[in-house]
């Protein structure tokens, strides 16, 4: 009994036709249905992955899959035990979806767990590429919030994700980042710059370097360009192992809403004690970029 990978997210976009011509046209995901207030996007099978909901910019909601309902029922134990609200649901929000469980996170962002469907477990990420630049699957996605961090961190432990990495500046917690499965993270949370973010990004996930080349030459083809990297974030300070060295690429959809391109996160047995990382604001390009000195001022600045 436990907590898979992320699932689904669904972000707001001002223009669905808009969005469309990045999440289909450029990352080439697959539209399943669509209506005058969302889309549901897929980047394999017939279960959603994304859905674009009209809006604001951020995040609407995001789901984590479970295996079954007896994930659900012992996750709406703890919530009543620490007076959270919750809901059951019968899982018709989206294609692919089963019984879901919601609640809203400390920091108010709503939250899910769900099951999947007879033939599909939920959350289980497929890395494998088609040889595309389309992205495998989802991989994992980070908040922002005015909540401290370990608030979120210790709430997120009581329901079953384990610490991975934490990161403080100058003795102030400035982020956490959590897993359910093995690998490195699967959900973060950074204490927001602008108090009105709420997403920091989506992460979408890559199978390896070449299928990085291929995202960038699609980029570049479509007018395009990254944000920020490729490059590989550097937790441990000159360590390409451990917590929090996953390889990244970031950009932005139309309405400024942040897409991660992830590969390359290691595996961690349930016990593997965390890493706790205090460092100066001026280490903070070293971090997270282990590659080259660079980090775009966009990118600890800028949410949704």
């Amino acid at each position: 009994m436990a907590i898979n990978r992320i699932d689904h997210a669904a972000i707001y976009v001002s223009d669905l036709e808009k969005a469309l011509t990045w999440y289909r046209d450029v990352l080439s995901l697959n539209v399943l249905s669509q209506d005058k207030k969302r889309i549901h996007l897929a980047c394999r099978d017939d279960a959603a992955d994304l859905t674009l909901v009209l809006g604001n910019r951020s995040v609407d909601n995001f789901t984590f899959g479970v295996d079954d309902e007896e994930d659900l029922t012992r996750v709406a134990r703890i919530l009543t035990d620490e007076g959270v609200a919750h809901e059951r649901h019968s899982g018709d929000s989206r294609p692919g979806e089963g019984a879901a469980l919601c609640f809203a996170l400390p920091s108010g962002h709503r939250m899910r767990l769900a099951t999947g469907t007879k033939t599909r477990r939920a959350g289980i990420s497929d890395f494998a590429s088609d040889g595309s630049h389309a992205p495998g699957d989802m991989d994992h996605i980070n908040l922002l919030g005015e909540v401290s961090p370990v608030v979120m961190r210790d709430f997120l432990v009581k329901i079953g994700f384990k610490s991975s990495l934490n990161i403080s500046v100058n003795g102030e917690p400035g982020g956490v980042w959590l897993r359910g499965s093995d690998y490195d993270h699967d959900i973060a949370y950074m204490r927001g710059v602008n108090p009105k973010d709420r997403l920091h990004h989506v992460a979408f996930a890559a199978e390896d370097g070449n299928h990085y080349f291929r995202l960038s030459d699609r980029l570049m083809d479509t007018g395009h360009r990254w944000e920020f990297g490729p490059g590989r974030h550097n937790a441990g300070l000159g360590k390409s192992t451990g917590f929090g060295t996953n390889n990244y690429a970031y950009a932005f959809d139309p309405f400024g809403n942040r897409n991660e391109f992830s590969s390359g996160m290691e595996q961690f047995a349930p016990d593997t004690p965390p890493l706790y990382t205090d460092i100066r604001p001026e280490q903070m390009p070293d971090v997270m970029n282990g590659w080259g000195y660079e980090m775009a001022e966009t990118f600890m600045t800028t949410g949704s």
